[in-house]
């Protein structure tokens, strides 16, 4: 992991603890999570991932970031944003990723890991095909293939901690118990 994800990881990981700590009404939640601009820090650290992407000349860990971005891209829609934090992120970026990710599929180039997560996510294509679908041959084919066929992450096969240090990515696969306990 270079230092800038894992700067990135760092950041998010801060945000998600900032997030977690407030209480009240789900209105409040959200009105704190605006007024402290958790929001947007969000919508940058977004952003600030797809540009490490795009700058990364290794192979790893633009998969990793693609992970990362398309995660977030499917969680502002799957998670209410007075748990996750997450709302309003930049359409261009989101739009990017999916494109870049049809692309990797149409290449086959995804790995084993990022194509359960895909599937995963696909059974919310809600989240996706809205990005996808017209354009994005590749990702709306994938969708609608996964989505009518309910995928479950591989429960208890990964290495514990394999999730460690991922962002919220990492969190909510251990929370779905991803890993070996």
């Amino acid at each position: 992991m270079s230092d800038f994800l894992r700067a990135l990881s760092e950041r998010e990981q801060l945000l998600y603890q900032r997030t977690v700590a407030f209480t009240g009404t789900m209105e409040s939640k959200e009105a704190q999570l605006r007024s402290s601009g958790i929001i947007e820090e969000y919508r940058q650290l977004h952003a600030a991932y797809w540009a490490l992407l795009q700058a990364s000349s290794d192979k790893q860990e633009q998969v990793e970031l693609l992970k990362r971005v398309v995660f977030l891209n499917w969680y502002q829609w799957a998670e209410p944003t007075i748990y996750s934090g997450i709302d309003e992120l930049d359409e261009e970026v989101v739009q990017a990723a999916y494109s870049l990710l049809d692309s990797w599929l149409e290449h086959d180039t995804l790995d084993q890991e990022f194509r359960w997560m895909l599937s995963y996510y696909a059974t919310w294509d809600y989240a996706i095909l809205p990005y996808s679908e017209n354009h994005l041959p590749f990702l709306t084919a994938f969708v609608r293939e996964a989505s009518q066929s309910v995928v479950y992450p591989p429960q208890g096969q990964l290495p514990r901690h394999s999730m460690d240090n991922r962002g919220q990515m990492g969190r909510y696969w251990q929370s779905v118990g991803l890993e070996i306990s």
